[in-house]
């Protein structure tokens, strides 16, 4: 499934990924491209599908790519710390 993020947009993880957990939520900083190449941890990598670059706390100020399919939009700017406090379900 393809978002249309744009940056600042917050998002929730849906994978486990080394350096950020399966259900984070983090900040969309922009868009990548298929085929783009990006150094991750010092290593080149090819990205095989559309995604975006993100930011979270445990890596700031570095980023991390994600595959579009591995994110799911927080919709309203309403962050999982507020809905907690206010009873809704993620």
């Amino acid at each position: 499934m393809s978002h249309n993020f744009k940056p600042g947009d917050l998002a929730l993880t849906l994978v486990f990924d080394a350096d950020i957990p399966q259900g984070s939520q983090v900040e969309i900083v922009g868009r990548l491209e298929k085929g783009q190449t990006l150094t991750m941890k010092g290593y080149p990598f090819v990205l095989p599908t559309v995604g975006w670059l993100v930011t979270h706390p445990l890596i700031a100020p570095l980023n991390t790519a994600y595959g579009a399919a591995e994110l799911m939009p927080l919709n309203g700017g309403v962050s999982i710390d507020h809905q907690k406090s206010r009873g809704i379900s993620a």
